[in-house]
């Protein structure tokens, strides 16, 4: 067996584990607003289990109402009422072989008024977060123990439930971490001051729960370090590791970082794989019970190395597991080329940060487990369609309609698939775009779609293939203002042509007009080549539409690179190579760089489109030809155009 550590059997506690991999706890807002568990939230676990994690560990359930919680729709598990739909939950689970786990949760001063309906978030001390902003209200010694018994309730609500265990969420700034941190724990009273008392909540809650649920695995998941000047580090967490042993858990699951520390909580694309192991490692050096470690871990030879080595005893996999359910399933099967990888672009992330629900780029069906459609052509009865192009809706669209027995053709005009794919991936720590896109490479190769490469579907070839559908996926063009290009004197490019032939970057310095996502990405590309580089935005921000954990890094290596940022300057004119800039108190100022890249935008790419409605009735548009997005946007379009098509022929 080629992953023999990573899939070999284990125990917690006394529980049988069938594998090392762990389904890490990610808050997906598929609960009702009311804190129950909802069909929708069953399915996204019960298609995880079913994929082959070893151990689920349920997201953060809040143990004290919406006093508590971080999210809108975050699950509760602080009252009877709560039971039914938590029993299904854990029950979907355990039909898999996975042994189910639930996160007991309190969010402290890491909350909003608007999320607790007005109350004011409480905590250790009447410090706020510096993210957050709300002023906290320091908790008395008796509300300490009352949330302290919360705790243990909730633990016993999981027990009745069918859970198998309870992880106590002891990281990231929740309030077990605050507690335990002596830069938000400055009580007087037994709850505060050193660390014995620091911890005194936590073992508090441990014991509680020893009493009142024995049979019940407790995990613990902690911060080995904040990454805050004052807050928990490394010597302080492995005390509190070693006490926690002492107190009878059963595992422990290692983490870092809080809300203010930055992006080691929830890493952006920059960080390396497996990039916090070390802490994992640090812990099993002072205890003997299981530890899981992870963090950026995508490649299953590099989870294989992390329990051969002995850095930890089970490997935590999240995002990945959003993209790929059944990420389990094909590891053990040898199939490594058949999983959906995570571009780790963290719209997941920023779905909830928005206050949606959790979503994926690469993945359309998180979310909608249940939903997808089961179409199939009985014999004797065929269809036919034609896609063109070969982007990510195209190639969608065109996978989703083979899957349910629809003749595909796939038409792309360049002799590689993949359209602004192929660009995309070359920006800094874009790498992973191009590994997504190999993956859907992989998947048309495996399938029964058509690919013509290096052809330009023109209205002619209506007679020849015939098709019953047509889905044009052709994409967007970059938006110039028509004298720009003209004036540019031989210096300007567009972000795709900038990409696309990095030979051409003759010079030392640049110009980038516009400072949106794609503009910011090419200002990164160009200052890794060395260029000076003058980013001109004509509003106050920039990438103001991109995901804020990915951004914030974004614009930290834009400055440490020297990146000039001109924010709020409009540009007046581009003439004889040179960019007249306008700031807002009507200042202007004349730019002459080497090179000119524009990054103002794109337009949909309609025309053949509307050569072909007039010449067939089912003519679809999807991806930047129906409107501009980002690769998500084309993901769901390809998929929604597919579904739409199979609907209306069934009718």
């Amino acid at each position: 067996m080629r992953y023999e550590h990573l899939l070999s059997p284990a125990y917690i506690g006394d529980r049988w584990i069938k594998n090392r991999i762990v389904m890490a706890p990610m808050a997906t807002g598929f609960g009702s607003i009311g804190g129950e568990v909802t069909d929708k939230l069953i399915s996204h676990y019960e298609t995880r289990a079913r994929g082959g994690v070893g151990t689920v560990i349920v997201e953060a359930a809040c143990v004290d109402g919406v006093r508590g919680r971080e999210g809108m729709q975050q699950i509760r598990i602080d009252s009877p009422i709560y039971i039914e739909g938590l029993s299904r939950l854990a029950e979907a689970i355990k039909n898999y072989g996975s042994v189910a786990f639930i996160q007991l949760f309190h969010a402290g001063r890491q909350t909003a008024e608007v999320v607790t309906q007005g109350q004011a978030p409480v905590a250790p001390s009447a410090i706020p977060c510096p993210i957050m902003r709300s002023m906290p209200r320091e908790l008395t010694t008796s509300e300490v123990e009352q949330i302290r018994d919360r705790f243990v309730t909730a633990a016993a609500l999981a027990a009745q439930s069918g859970f198998d265990g309870v992880e106590i969420h002891a990281a990231h700034g929740y309030l077990v971490n605050q507690f335990l941190s002596p830069d938000t724990n400055l009580r007087s009273d037994k709850y505060g001051g050193s660390l014995d008392n620091r911890m005194r909540f936590l073992l508090e809650i441990v014991a509680g729960i020893k009493r009142l649920c024995p049979q019940t695995l407790i995990s613990v998941r902690l911060n080995l370090d904040d990454f805050m000047p004052h807050g928990l580090k490394i010597q302080e967490s492995l005390q509190v590791c070693q006490a926690l042993e002492e107190a009878g858990i059963h595992l422990l699951h290692i983490s870092c970082g809080t809300y203010p520390s930055g992006l080691n909580s929830i890493e952006p694309a920059s960080y390396g794989e497996g990039w916090r192991i070390y802490l994992a490692e640090q812990a099993k050096k002072v205890v003997k019970i299981p530890v899981i470690g992870g963090g950026m871990i995508r490649q299953p030879a590099l989870a294989e190395q992390v329990i051969k080595k002995g850095q930890a005893d089970f490997v935590f996999i999240g995002r990945p597991l959003l993209a790929d359910p059944n990420w389990v399933s094909k590891v053990a099967q040898g199939k490594e080329q058949d999983i959906r990888p995570c571009i780790v672009c963290n719209q997941c992330i920023s779905s909830k940060f928005k206050g949606m629900s959790l979503r994926c780029t690469v993945n359309p069906y998180v979310g909608r487990d249940k939903e997808r459609p089961v179409f199939s052509y009985p014999q004797g009865r065929s269809r036919s369609a034609v896609v063109i192009g070969s982007g990510p809706a195209g190639i969608q669209a065109a996978l989703a309609l083979d899957r349910w027995g629809i003749q595909v053709t796939l038409y792309e005009q360049n002799h590689e698939l993949g359209g602004l794919l192929n660009v995309a991936a070359i920006p800094p720590h874009k790498h992973r775009i191009k590994q997504y896109r190999d993956y859907l490479e992989h998947c048309l190769r495996q399938s029964k779609v058509k690919i013509v490469l290096g052809e330009k579907f023109e209205p002619h070839h209506l007679q020849a293939d015939g098709p019953d559908y047509i889905i044009v996926a052709s994409g967007s063009a970059p938006f110039i203002p028509p004298p720009w290009k003209h004036q540019a004197d031989g210096k300007g490019y567009t972000v795709n042509e900038l990409l696309a032939k990095p030979e051409t970057l003759e010079g030392d310095t640049a110009v980038v007009i516009g400072g949106g996502f794609t503009g910011c990405e090419a200002a990164d590309y160009l200052a890794s080549a060395g260029k000076k580089v003058t980013l001109v935005e004509q509003r106050g921000q920039l990438a103001v539409s991109m995901e804020r954990k990915n951004r914030r890094d974004l614009l930290n290596r834009l400055k440490k690179a020297g990146v000039i940022t001109k924010l709020n300057y409009q540009v007046i004119t581009v003439e004889n190579g040179q960019v007249l800039i306008v700031d807002s108190q009507g200042q202007t100022e004349k730019l002459d760089p080497d090179i000119i890249v524009f990054a103002v935008g794109y337009q949909p790419d309609r025309d053949l489109y509307e050569q072909l409605r007039r010449l067939r009735p089912r003519v679809y548009l999807a991806g930047d030809a129906q409107q501009i997005g980002d690769i998500r946007t084309a993901v769901e379009q390809g998929l929604r155009t597919a579904e739409q098509i199979l609907r209306e022929d069934e009718l």
